[in-house]
C-alpha cells in the first residue's frame, strides 16, 4: 500500500439542532495523504468540537490517479 498526496472529496450530510427535519449537505475538496487521510480527520474533528451542527453521514472518495483526460462534448462525425 502506497501513501502519498490524492485528491480527496469529502461530503458531509448533517442538520441543524432546531431543524432536525432538515438534512442539509456540504462538500470538501482537498489534497490530503491516503488512505490515512490526516488532513480530512482534522477537518472533521474541527467540525465536532466547534460548530453546532450534527454531522448525519459523511462519504469520502479518493483517487490515486493524478492524469487527466480531455472530453470533448457535442462532435459529430460527419464522415
Amino acid at each position: 500500500m502506497y501513501i502519498r498526496p490524492s485528491i480527496v472529496t469529502i461530503d458531509i450530510f448533517y442538520y441543524m439542532p432546531m431543524y432536525t427535519s432538515i438534512i442539509q449537505e456540504f462538500i470538501w475538496q482537498t489534497e490530503d495523504i491516503v488512505p490515512r487521510l490526516p488532513r480530512t480527520h482534522k477537518f472533521l474533528n474541527f467540525w465536532k468540537n466547534n460548530i453546532d451542527a450534527t454531522i448525519q453521514e459523511v462519504r469520502v472518495a479518493y483517487t490515486y490517479n493524478k492524469d487527466y483526460r480531455n472530453v470533448i462534448l457535442g462532435t459529430t462525425n460527419s464522415c
